[in-house]
């Protein structure tokens, strides 16, 4: 898919004129057609709102979907630098394995995302981080909108359980500067830039920069990271606004799988040490997005925003990681690596997004037509040797590091995928009268995928269309409460070549949800409750005959209810609880290979929950002291693909934060995580790849506005 194709298409679809203007609605309807505003620069949304949902604003007491919003004040209240850093305070998402650091990774309602990509995530309601992407960076960030259940009728392939939207901040045409430091144990220093004015009268820029250099309470672990995202706003007329958006990231980092279990005990080696070499070096990420939007309000009722996305993410380097334990002394035999990997994307999103009614009904419509071409280039070169002299071994007790660095000599992986997507998209969300609403989504995908794998000499194609339809009722009993239902299809890209030499069918999903949203006491506690009930089929399990790497045959369940409150009971008082069930189980398993019906999914905890706090404690004029933190519960996990005994243990850790505002324009605040300093395990790969949790920790940073 070429660029000049995808630009002809953009100018396209922008000057197309909707067919026809909105009508105006009966009387007897008793509410009038609200005008979509003309585009403001300084105009922000509110933490309350979302439009990534639905692609148009609504009360959350009218969204027919399970929406939780962090906004920018608990994002700072948390010391949050990354998205896995908060997200613990939303029911139903839990940590998955955080390769090193370098990208997010998470579940949502118990599905693991990709683990060779992280997570999907969108940026301001756009497919903008097709592929590989480096951790989020904060400085930013404005908001971040977990959207809960199937989100494919809007945004196309992605996982079933739900996904992020990154809401980045914006140029402003009034001057706003800040500049954070923050130094913590364990050697970790920070230091965040984020400045904002106007150029011209029409013209506004934004630009953001971090800079860290951690190191960790692991042996020899440690990182170097730097981003920058310069933004420029451009708005000629009030009707039309063009944004250019950047991101660079640069990450160094020690690659690190963690501790391991022994005969599936856990705390047998202390969690402080590493099992590789520090002398691999570090692994090296660049990450790379360029980004063109282009809004323009046709009308009092209709808008167009078209998208122009560019992604880039490379990763280099060397690794010795944990192969297997071969005896009771603690030899440990190991496997040294080298990754280069590369993934491309360029994307076009047209949105078109109005209202009309018909007869007594106003219909609110999002008309979406999307291109994209992504590809994928995984190298994996390896030293593994099972038996004999030349085996790289480690004593786990009494680590000698040195004395072997064998040469990679094994090409195990090469593969190069290409992803052809054209994708059409329609929703209508039907408001019958003030109480009664219907969202009827769908949207239709047309892929052509490529993979060959250069090292098997195997290459496959396939041309497939998927149709991800929702429907979702919303019922507002009063002002203060609301109850809806909902169901719809979704699927996620599978990679790969079975015994044929065939590509893989994507994965497929069947949600169905009930929930109902609340405000108490003038709306200051608000809640939602869901329950939901996920069918998967299709997932890649290994392949028991050895004729390639996976086969598509299993299934996944998951069910449970969730629940998140939020609440001001007195006004200096904030608080959030997340509750969440998971049952997230194996419907359909593979016995050769030890998978077998029923199996928890890995790292899905049946149970999860945290209380955050804030009270400001004391104020005088522009001085405020505030304290806080939270109460966080995870239950135990599996800690296999395969639930053979092996276990995460539950752990139950308290965070304490407080801030003294000095003044209008100084902040400090003081951050203690894992106050009692407990022994846990966050993640888990294979009993060999154990992520221990970070010990006790100390922060403390200034932020500086001017």
């Amino acid at each position: 898919m070429k660029v000049p194709f995808i630009l002809f298409s953009s100018m396209g679809l922008l000057t197309a004129t909707p067919a026809a203007n909105a009508e105006t609605i009966e009387a007897e309807q008793n509410k009038e057609i609200k005008a979509l505003p003309t585009i403001v620069i300084t105009a922000t949304d509110t933490v309350n709102q979302t439009t990534a949902a639905t692609k148009f604003e609504l009360d959350p007491l009218q969204t027919p979907q399970n929406v939780q919003v962090l906004g920018q004040d608990i994002l700072q209240d948390n010391h949050a630098q990354r998205i896995t850093d908060v997200t613990k305070l939303v029911s139903g998402v839990s940590a998955l394995n955080p390769m090193a650091g370098l990208w997010d990774n998470y579940a949502i309602r118990g599905f693991n995302t990709d683990q060779t990509v992280g997570a999907s995530v969108l940026r301001n309601g756009v497919n903008a981080y097709l592929g590989m992407n480096a951790a989020h960076d904060m400085v930013n960030i404005d908001r971040l909108e977990f959207l809960k259940g199937p989100e494919a009728a809007l945004y196309g392939a992605g996982d079933p359980g739900g996904t992020i939207n990154i809401v980045t901040k914006k140029p402003q045409f009034s001057p706003e500067h800040r500049v954070d430091l923050s130094a913590g144990s364990y050697d970790q220093y920070r230091a965040a830039f984020d400045s904002t004015n106007a150029i011209t009268d029409t013209v506004a820029y934004r630009l953001g920069v971090a800079y860290e250099n951690k190191h960790s309470f692991r042996d020899f672990v440690k990182h170097d990271r730097l981003f920058v995202a310069p933004q420029l706003t451009w708005q000629p007329n009030d009707q039309t606004q063009i944004d250019y958006d950047s991101e660079y990231t640069q990450v160094n980092s020690r690659f690190d799988r963690g501790v391991l279990a022994v005969n599936q005990q856990l705390g047998k080696i202390p969690n402080h040490r590493f099992l590789g070499e520090q002398a691999d070096g570090l692994i090296d990420m660049e990450d790379y997005l360029q980004q063109l939007r282009l809004k323009h309000q046709w009308n009092d009722d209709w808008k167009s925003e078209v998208t122009l996305n560019y992604k880039h993410n490379t990763l280099q380097g060397f690794s010795t990681e944990a192969y297997k334990l071969i005896n009771d002394q603690g030899d440990l035999n190991r496997e040294r690596r080298y990754r280069d990997n590369t993934t491309r994307s360029y994307l076009l999103n047209h949105d078109l997004i109005g209202q009309f009614s018909t007869a007594n009904l106003l219909h609110k419509v999002a008309i979406t037509t999307e291109l994209s071409h992504l590809n994928i280039l995984n190298r994996l070169e390896r030293y593994r040797k099972t038996s004999g002299a030349d085996m790289d071994l480690i004593n786990i007790h009494r680590p000698v590091y040195g004395v072997n660095l064998p040469d990679v000599n094994t090409t195990v992986l090469d593969t190069d995928e290409d992803q052809n997507n054209i994708a059409f998209g329609l929703s209508d969300y039907i408001e019958f009268n003030p109480q009664w609403a219907l969202l009827l989504g769908g949207r239709v995908d047309y892929y052509q995928q490529k993979f060959n794998e250069y090292a098997k000499s195997k290459q496959g194609t396939q041309y497939f269309t998927h149709f991800s339809p929702k429907a979702a009722l919303n019922y507002r009993v009063n002002d203060q409460w609301s109850v809806f239902v909902s169901a719809g299809k979704s699927f996620h890209l599978n990679s790969g070549l079975d015994e044929n030499s065939e590509l893989f069918q994507p994965e497929k999903a069947l949600t169905y949800e009930i929930g109902t949203k609340n405000k108490f006491f003038d709306d200051r506690i608000e809640s939602t409750i869901s329950l939901f009930h996920i069918k998967k089929k299709n997932v890649l399990v290994d392949n028991p005959t050895g004729l390639s790497d996976y086969i598509s045959t299993g299934e996944q369940l998951s069910r449970g209810v969730e629940v998140d409150l939020s609440a001001e009971p007195i006004d200096r008082l904030k608080l959030k609880l997340a509750y969440a069930y998971t049952d997230a189980s194996v419907r359909k398993g593979e016995p050769a290979v030890g998978i077998e019906r029923g199996d928890r999914l890995l790292n899905s905890p049946k149970h999860s929950a945290n209380l955050f706090a804030m009270y400001d404690l004391w104020q005088s004029g522009q001085q405020k002291i505030g304290v806080g933190g939270n109460l966080n519960y995870v239950s135990d996990r599996s800690g296999n693909v395969k639930d053979d005994g092996f276990e995460l243990p539950s752990y139950t850790l308290l965070n304490l934060n407080a801030y003294y505002q000095i003044n209008e324009k100084l902040r400090s605040q003081f951050t203690l995580n894992n106050v009692f300093n407990k022994t846990y395990y966050s993640a888990s790969l294979k009993d060999e790849w154990v992520t221990p949790g970070n010990p006790r920790e100390a922060f403390l940073s200034v932020s500086y506005s001017f």
